[in-house]
């Protein structure tokens, strides 16, 4: 995990809230958080999972995505993208590596149709072959590096506010999509955006040995709480930590995986090293992710 917040970072540039203002003076007791980034790293390849706003920064911190002197002046570890959706905090990052390096991107149909109908995003395309599209479709296993296998989940069909316009007509279970992630030794189910934990998503969980999970918000509310007439956490896609139907209490069953919170917002109380919110996380058998742990 090269990041582990949600939109924004942690502290958010524009926000003085009260856990923003106490990382800034205190970020031993809340540890600032780069944006959500994920990197698979197999044979000596990596693959990105996602291509965030703070991914020139990650990069640097990260010496096996850093080029390499002998490899010559231009080239990357960096094998592939796989983009789990067309929302900004996922695909920003892609614009920062146009430098005429060869890339391959893994998107659905409909994150593909939505990004090259935006110009911005041609920059990618000024010489020949500099970008590989290679169509990812929902419940298809495919070879993403060698020895690991990756098959795209349906998660949700809400397009980003900017996209709203492909919506008609869209293929369904291609807007939002999670990851399974499977070695000989190890599956991760990465759903770093759960609108709804459904049978098939908790059979998926219930397999794997590893879950990094949407750990948003802790609460449904929690927006509106902070700043009045904002939506609450389901209305904009993401199951809540706690409540009688929230991720803790849908998932109390599992025994297998290994349970882990990513994606975390800045108003999420977790992030206090102190409250007894993150004190019932623990105590509950879920981890928090850090920047730059490992799953």
């Amino acid at each position: 995990m090269l990041g582990t917040a949600a939109g924004g970072g942690f502290p958010q540039w524009n926000c003085a809230c009260a856990l923003c203002d106490l990382s800034r003076r205190n970020p031993v007791r809340c540890t600032p958080r780069l944006q959500l980034q994920a990197v698979v790293s197999s044979g000596g390849r990596n693959v990105l999972l996602n291509a965030g706003p703070d991914l020139r920064v990650q990069i640097e911190s990260t010496p096996k995505l850093q080029p390499q002197p002998e490899r010559g002046r231009r080239n990357t570890p960096v094998d592939g993208i796989v983009l789990t959706s067309a929302d900004l905090d996922q695909v920003l990052g892609l614009l920062l590596m146009r430098e005429f390096q060869p890339l391959r991107v893994y998107a659905t149909p409909l994150v593909h149709r939505v990004l090259t109908a935006n110009s911005f995003f041609r920059m990618m395309e000024r010489v020949p072959q500099q970008l590989t599209w290679i169509t990812m479709l929902p419940n298809e296993p495919f070879e993403l590096l060698p020895g690991v296998q990756c098959t795209a989940l349906p998660m949700s069909d809400e397009l980003p506010h900017y996209a709203k316009s492909f919506a008609e007509g869209a293929e369904p279970g291609q807007a939002v999509v999670g990851l399974v992630l499977a070695s000989s030794e190890k599956k991760i189910v990465y759903t770093p955006a759960v609108g709804e934990v459904t049978d098939s998503l908790y059979q998926e969980y219930a397999t794997a040995d590893v879950i990094a999970v949407d750990g948003t918000f802790w609460s449904n509310d929690e927006l509106q709480r902070a700043q009045p007439g904002t939506p609450l956490a389901r209305q904009i896609g993401h199951v809540p930590i706690s409540g009688e139907d929230g991720m803790m209490a849908s998932m109390a069953g599992l025994e297998k995986p290994r349970r882990v919170f990513v994606h975390l917002n800045n108003t999420n109380p977790i992030l206090d090293r102190e409250s007894g919110e993150r004190s019932a996380v623990l105590a509950g058998g879920w981890e928090i992710a850090e920047d730059g742990c490992l799953l």
